[in-house]
């Protein structure tokens, strides 16, 4: 058998090696697309993931073929001898080990989050251990090792029957080298950049679809995961205009402070904010929802003020946190609490009753360190801190912590010996992934959707029986309570994506003894903002709220009516009579309910959205 030409040697080589990581990215779409086949519409969709997403995997590709290439020019002018093959092993098998993580761990967190894998997910992850550990439940853990199975078990037989056989070492003549290297330059440098347009590749590039999990999947997760990795932070990435043609849109939805209703008996009630965790309105019935899941609370609602249109300001903790404590408004790929020096700038409710005198504590079954919620509520004037430490071993905990209704329990004991009057935040826990529950679940817990509804139906139950415990002291006559959520959820429905509106759709209401009669049993239509919870408490003190800028009392006597809400890779806007959003990634509009012929007022409603997140995230930097 005639022996080949070195040149063919080593281009043979090259075309295995890229196809090597090809294979890779090929192997995470196919992992992907299966985890999520049934939220694809359209199955031809699966088909054009993958041939439209092939552009990021040359990409990547060529990225990673790179220095080899480099090795292969040096080896050829100075080394001119075979070296050892542990060098490119070494070299394959760290990318290897860091994509399959990549591909494992990105699947619990689409489907928590609804977005793939991102630097801000590995960072929250880094600063939060003990959050991820407790997320993670056997499911996971075995869809993780399938997973790792898959992956290995493919890259190994591809590296071995394929790589291997084709890296051997042939001395190329001067001429020849410096030729493959002027033209493997061209060639990888095309495929790195996608063409040779005005603007480089990226992952709107292989948008191919209105459907955005098919666009997902058709995005290469290492490619994307690696160019966001080296994304500034110091950049404004809603850069869309002026500075002052923005802040002339924020003052838009934003009208001047006026005069709001009272609804209180008094102006010194005790206060008591709880903070549902991941409750969403899909499981209220008087909000559109399914029936059963929520009954208890449905009875708070009527006995009190319920707002059937709010909406969560994003969709994690870190940013409903700040959005109802601080009513400042998320920054999508960021968040403001993770930065302490950052946050102690920030103004926030409790440093309102802090001031006026009042007995101010935190209230959480887990960890307090969680998120830097701890040093948010001490350097924002909440004195005491209840958290999972102040328990005995042996109360009732799951995964993340002490049972809400053992903290409950614990609150009334607390408030019995506070003196008057007081302030106080309950955030509750149970309703987080991975949904633990004991002793039973009440719409069992087959699915992860069914496992939400359950623990759902304990919030429910728990806070009801908390409140009728509470109306039996004393000082439950002044006091007012107001209820809402952190953040929306991808359960129980599974149906709307982080670009929709009804993902961010989440309960508020406001009952209790120090509300006047006229107003138990009101339901307001209109779209209010869970920003708007601060200023509203700070109005129930009768204290200014003009340290919140983005939030407006939900009493005010005159107010817009328009919720902004984002995402790491989306931004939306929802007034009274429409709902728009903002797709980062496509650098386009994403989801309407408004018609074709009405896109005049779609692009209108995301001109305010855009103004607003530029503003907001020139805030931020500058804090």
């Amino acid at each position: 058998m005639m022996k080949k030409p070195g040149w063919r040697a080593n281009l043979s080589f090259f075309f295995a090696l890229f196809s090597y990581w090809l294979w890779l990215s090929v192997l995470d779409r196919a992992i992907f697309t299966f985890s999520v086949w049934n939220k694809i519409g359209e199955p031809i969709d699966i088909f054009y993931a993958f041939l439209y997403g092939a552009k990021l995997d040359f990409s990547l590709a060529a990225y990673l073929c790179v220095l080899p290439f480099l090795f292969f020019t040096i080896q050829q002018f100075w080394i001119k001898r075979r070296v050892s093959p542990w060098l490119l092993r070494g070299y394959v098998m760290i990318p290897t080990f860091v994509f399959a993580a990549t591909t494992a761990g990105n699947l619990p967190l689409y489907e928590a989050w609804g977005e793939k894998i991102s630097k801000r997910a590995i960072t929250l992850g880094l600063d939060t251990i003990g959050g991820v550990s407790n997320s993670i439940d056997i499911e996971t853990l075995v869809q993780g090792g399938i997973v790792l199975i898959v992956f290995f078990t493919g890259a190994h037989y591809f590296y071995h029957l394929v790589v291997v056989r084709y890296a051997k070492y042939s001395l190329l003549s001067p001429a020849l080298t410096a030729g493959i290297t002027a033209i493997g330059i061209a060639i990888l440098f095309s495929f790195i950049r996608g063409g040779y347009g005005r603007a480089t590749i990226n992952q709107s590039s292989v948008y191919f679809s209105e459907d955005n999990t098919a666009n997902h999947a058709a995005v290469n997760t290492y490619w994307s995961f690696l160019k966001d990795l080296t994304k500034s932070t110091k950049k404004n990435p809603y850069r869309f205009m002026e500075d002052q043609e923005a802040q002339r849109a924020v003052a838009r939805t934003i009208p001047p402070m006026s005069e709001h209703s009272i609804v209180l008996t008094t102006t010194r009630p005790n206060v008591i904010l709880v903070l549902l965790e991941g409750l969403v309105a899909q499981v209220f019935e008087d909000l559109g929802g399914e029936k059963n899941v929520t009954p208890k609370m449905k009875q708070l609602m009527d006995e009190g003020i319920s707002f059937r249109r709010a909406y969560a300001a994003a969709d994690r903790s870190d940013k409903g946190m700040i959005a109802v404590m601080s009513g400042f408004p998320a920054q999508g790929p960021e968040s403001i609490i993770k930065y302490i020096p950052k946050h102690e700038k920030l103004p926030a409710v409790g440093q309102i009753f802090d001031s006026l005198g009042y007995v101010t504590s935190f209230y959480h079954g887990g960890q307090s360190e969680f998120y830097n919620f701890k040093s948010f509520m001490f350097t924002h004037g909440i004195d005491r801190v209840v958290d999972n430490m102040d328990f005995p071993l042996g109360v009732q905990r799951n995964s993340w912590g002490v049972y809400d209704h053992v903290v409950a329990n614990r609150m009334l004991i607390d408030f019995g010996h506070d003196e008057k009057p007081f302030f106080s935040v309950f955030y509750t826990l149970v309703n987080h992934e991975p949904f633990h529950l004991v002793p039973g679940y009440q719409f069992g817990n087959d699915t992860k959707a069914n496992a939400y509804r359950s623990t759902a139906f304990y919030t429910d139950t728990m806070l009801f029986d908390f409140i009728e415990k509470a109306k039996k002291q004393p000082w439950f006559k002044e006091t007012i309570v107001l209820v809402t959520s952190d953040h929306g959820h991808v359960y129980p429905t599974e149906i709307y994506g982080l670009d929709k509106p009804e993902r961010y759709h989440i309960p508020l209401f406001i009952f209790g003894g120090a509300l006047k009669k006229e107003y138990q049993g009101t339901k307001v239509d209109h779209v209010v903002s869970q920003l708007d919870v601060a200023s509203t408490l700070a109005g129930f003190v009768d204290v200014s709220a003009s340290r919140f800028p983005y939030s407006q009392n939900l009493f005010a006597k005159q107010r817009g009516h328009t919720a902004f809400y984002n995402s790491n890779g989306t931004f939306g806007a929802i007034n009274n009579e429409a709902a728009a959003s903002y797709d980062m990634l496509r650098r386009d509009a994403g989801y309407s309910t408004l018609s074709h012929a009405e896109w005049a007022k779609r692009d209108s409603l995301l001109h305010l959205a855009k103004g607003y997140y530029q503003c907001v995230f020139d805030k931020f930097l500058r804090f």
